[in-house]
C-alpha cells in the first residue's frame, strides 16, 4: 500500500531501496541530494581556498532561514550550535546561580548528557531537581509540583527518546513563568515530525538539531531563544564570532554582537550546513501539519499489529500523548501503563532486535522498554505490516 507522501518523495532516500527503514528517531536516512551538495562544498574550498568563507558564513542564517518555520520562528531568531550539550551549557553560562533561586527543574526521562550537564553545573550553585517518573511518562503535575520560587530554570523534554511519549509543555511553561523561571525545550525528538509553535508556547528557549527525524545528518543543531529575552543573555562561554565586529579583532572582551549572533562561538560547522539543506527544503514543502497526520497514521498501524502479535507497547496509545516512535517490547510479559503483552519465546527482546537488523529492518533498542520503532512521512503501512510480521516470527523462532 502506498500513499502520496510516500509515493512523492521516497526516491529521494537511497536506503528505502535496500532497508526498511524505522529509526529516523535516531537517524534520518539521508536524502541522495547531500551527496551533491558535499561534492559542492568540496569543490568551493578546492577552488576558492580561503575566499570559501565569503560563501560559508552566511549559511549560518540561510540554513537556520529553512529551520525557523519548522517551529514557528523567524529566521533572526535562531542561530547555529554545536550541539545540544553546547547549547545548554551557553544558556547555563547566562545564568546566575549564586542567589536563593537556583533550581534546575528535569524529568528522570530527560536524555542523559543534558543531565549530566546539569549536574556538572552544581559546581557554580545550581541545585539539581530531577523529577521521578514512572520510566515512560513525566505527570504534568509533578513539574507543577517542583517548580517553584527558587527555580531558576526547567529543562523540558518535548518527547522522552525511550518511550516517544510526547510531553503536554504549555501548561508547564505557563506555571513556570507565573513563578519566575524560564524554560529550556529540548526538541530533538519533536522536530521534523511534530508541528510546533514556538510563540504560542511563549517557551523562552528552544533547542534541537537535523540529525534524526529532520534527515539532516550530524553536526547542525539550532537554538531559538524568544526575542524579547535575547538582549539579557551574555554568555560566559564566548567566542569571537559572537562580537559585533569579529574582523576586528579587538581585546580583552567581547563586544556582544545583537541578536542570535552572540551565541556563536569560534569555528562553525561548515559541511553540516550542507547536508542539513535537501530535507530542510523538502520538510518545508511539504509541511509539519501532513507529516504529523502521516507518522500517527503509520503508529496507529504498528499498535494495531502489535496487539495482534501479543507485543507489550511501552509508548502512549493515546496519539495526544505520543510522539513519532513506538518502543515496543516483543518479549515482555508484564503489564504497561499503556497495554498488556503477552510475548512468549526464548529470545531476548535485545537479540529479536539484533536479527531484525540483520534482516535490514533498521530499528534499535532501548533497556528497559524495548524495541524503538520510528516510521517517517518516507514509509508505507506495508513496511509496518512487514516489521510486526518479522518480530513474530524472529519471536517464534524462525
Amino acid at each position: 500500500m502506498m500513499d502520496s507522501l510516500a509515493e512523492k518523495y521516497r526516491e529521494h532516500f537511497p536506503i528505502l531501496s535496500t532497508s526498511t527503514y524505522l529509526i529516523s528517531n535516531s537517524l534520518g536516512a539521508m536524502p541522495g541530494e547531500v551527496a551533491d551538495e558535499l561534492q559542492s562544498y568540496a569543490e568551493l574550498w578546492g577552488r576558492e581556498g580561503v575566499e570559501a568563507w565569503n560563501q560559508w558564513f552566511p549559511m549560518v542564517d540561510e540554513v537556520g532561514g529553512l529551520f525557523a518555520p519548522l517551529i514557528g520562528a523567524e529566521a533572526r531568531d535562531v542561530t547555529l550550535i554545536h550541539n545540544l550539550t553546547i547549547g545548554s551549557a551557553l544558556i547555563a553560562s547566562c545564568l546566575d546561580f549564586t542567589s536563593k533561586r537556583n533550581k534546575i527543574v528535569y524529568s528522570d526521562l530527560h536524555f542523559p548528557t543534558i543531565s549530566y550537564l546539569w549536574q556538572g553545573w552544581k559546581k557554580y550553585g545550581a541545585v539539581p531537581h530531577v523529577i521521578k517518573s514512572d520510566g515512560i511518562w513525566t505527570e504534568t503535575e509533578k513539574y507543577i509540583e517542583a517548580i517553584d520560587e527558587g527555580t531558576k530554570l526547567v529543562a523540558l523534554s518535548h518527547v522522552y527518546f525511550r518511550s516517544g511519549a510526547l510531553q503536554d509543555v504549555k501548561p508547564i511553561i505557563e506555571h513556570a513563568h507565573k513563578m519566575g523561571a524560564i524554560v529550556m525545550l529540548d526538541s530533538y525528538q519533536a522536530a521534523g515530525v511534530l508541528p510546533i509553535d514556538v510563540k504560542d508556547l511563549n517557551v523562552d528557549i528552544l533547542a534541537t538539531g537535523v540529525l534524526k527525524w529532520l534527515c539532516g545528518g550530524p553536526g547542525a543543531s539550532f537554538l531559538y531563544v524568544r526575542r524579547d529575552l535575547q538582549p539579557q543573555f551574555q554568555p560566559a562561554i564566548r567566542g569571537w564570532l559572537g562580537d559585533k565586529n569579529p574582523f576586528e579583532f579587538h581585546i580583552p572582551d567581547i563586544d556582544f554582537a545583537d541578536g542570535m549572533h552572540r551565541f556563536l562561538t569560534s569555528t562553525i560547522q561548515v559541511p553540516p550546513l550542507y547536508t542539513a539543506r535537501p530535507a530542510l527544503k523538502i520538510f518545508g514543502e511539504i509541511g509539519m501539519d501532513a507529516i504529523r497526520k502521516k507518522s500517527l497514521a503509520l503508529t496507529d498501524r504498528m499498535i494495531e499489529r502489535a496487539d495482534e502479535f501479543g507485543f507489550t507497547i511501552n509508548s502512549p496509545r493515546d496519539a495526544a500523548r505520543r510522539g513519532g516512535a513506538l518502543t515496543i517490547d516483543p518479549c515482555n510479559k508484564k503489564p504497561s501503563p499503556f497495554g498488556r503483552g503477552q510475548g512468549e519465546g526464548k529470545l531476548t527482546t535485545k537479540q529479536i532486535c539484533d536479527e531484525l537488523i540483520r534482516r535490514r529492518f533498521m530499528v534499535d533498542y532501548r533497556p528497559p522498554l524495548g524495541i524503538r520503532i520510528a516510521p517517517h512521512f518516507y514509509n508505507t503501512m506495508d513496511e509496518i505490516d512487514a516489521l510486526a510480521s518479522e518480530m513474530a516470527r524472529i519471536r517464534e523462532g524462525r
